[in-house]
């Protein structure tokens, strides 16, 4: 799944190949062949997206994983939000498509699975695919909710003592509140997130809340330089530091079956997400995350032995009771 470096990426693509161009034809039926090559995927395109012709691009801009184009079209201001979900790709013709580790991008031009195509006044052709459909293209007015629900950017992550705020309220696994994209920051994905909580040496069940400022300190090192180191490299995973755990994770491999310089990788479901760590180094602490309180009634406890002998003892006072002597009275 694209995660901030890649859609860094895109943008810089976006900007560098379109910015300041005019939108001189807009083709909204699916290209590249395919099941709905020929439609329109209104799963994917989100409003009167025709309406592009005649729009000047003033910005390609960012946050998180989501990205805009902000449009100018005489009076009226308006911004193509586009958000790659789990395979979606922006594509310029004559250009080198996305290299992603999980999937890749047709070569050819229009790619298949094209849902938008954008030409512009120069003739750059501007292709949007998405095999998988859980990517979206909107378009909305000059300032879209969908960028206001959003936390600070993972570049801009808060500083130590606001996170530590932020993730005091969070019982959830760490993992999970990292994937939140409301939460605390936004732009990690699940490659994102396991990395960081690797290099900042931190269990990903362990809870948001339970995190001792050291440990916050080194999260928040950790998801700054994971996110800046990636996005110099321009998402380009060759180029990441051979240290990192991403080039072992995606071998997608059972519990112990890959080695590493410190110790063996271990995948396990947390968070609803595939987590890959490694538990020599990120050690389960005091801080996991609570059971939830069960609804049923508490057992009753079984009486001791002794309890159960003395039960079954008649009273002294129904020995009295009981005795010839008393009964001859």
């Amino acid at each position: 799944m694209p995660e901030l470096p890649e859609a860094e990426a895109q943008r810089r693509l976006l900007d560098r190949c379109v910015v300041g161009q005019t939108i001189e034809r807009v083709e909204t039926k699916e290209q590249g062949g395919g099941a709905r090559d020929g439609q329109l995927d209104d799963k994917v395109l989100d409003g009167d997206i025709d309406a592009l012709a005649g729009s000047r691009v003033v910005a390609a801009n960012r946050k998180g994983k989501q990205l805009w184009l902000e449009l100018d079209k005489g009076k009226t201001k308006h911004c193509l939000l586009i958000h790659l979900g789990m395979t979606g790709s922006c594509v310029i013709k004559g250009e080198a498509p996305p290299s992603y580790k999980a999937f890749s991008i047709d070569d050819a031009f229009p790619p298949k699975y094209t849902k938008l195509e954008l030409v512009m006044g120069d003739g750059t052709r501007l292709a949007y695919c998405d095999p998988r459909r859980f990517g979206r293209v909107k378009l909305r007015g000059a300032e879209p909710e969908e960028l206001a629900a959003l936390a600070p950017d993972a570049l801009e992550a808060p500083a130590v003592a606001a996170m530590r705020s932020a993730l005091s309220s969070k019982s959830a696994p760490i993992k999970a509140v990292l994937l939140d994209q409301s939460a605390v920051v936004c732009g990690i994905g699940n490659w994102v997130a396991d990395e960081v909580l690797y290099m900042s040496r931190i269990h990903p069940a362990t809870a948001a809340s339970a995190l001792s400022a050291d440990q916050v300190k080194a999260l928040r090192a950790a998801i700054v330089n994971v996110c800046k180191t990636a996005c110099d490299a321009n998402a380009d995973s060759e180029q990441f530091p051979a240290t990192w755990l991403f080039h072992h994770r995606w071998a997608k491999m059972t519990t112990g079956s890959i080695a590493s310089p410190i110790g063996r990788i271990h995948f396990d479901t947390i968070g609803g997400r595939t987590t890959a760590f490694l538990p020599d180094v990120q050690k389960k602490t005091g801080g996991q995350p609570a059971a939830k309180p069960s609804t049923k009634p508490a057992a009753a406890k079984p009486a001791s032995k002794k309890k159960r002998l003395a039960a079954k003892k008649p009273s002294a006072a129904k020995k009295r009771r009981a005795s010839p002597r008393n009964l001859s009275k």
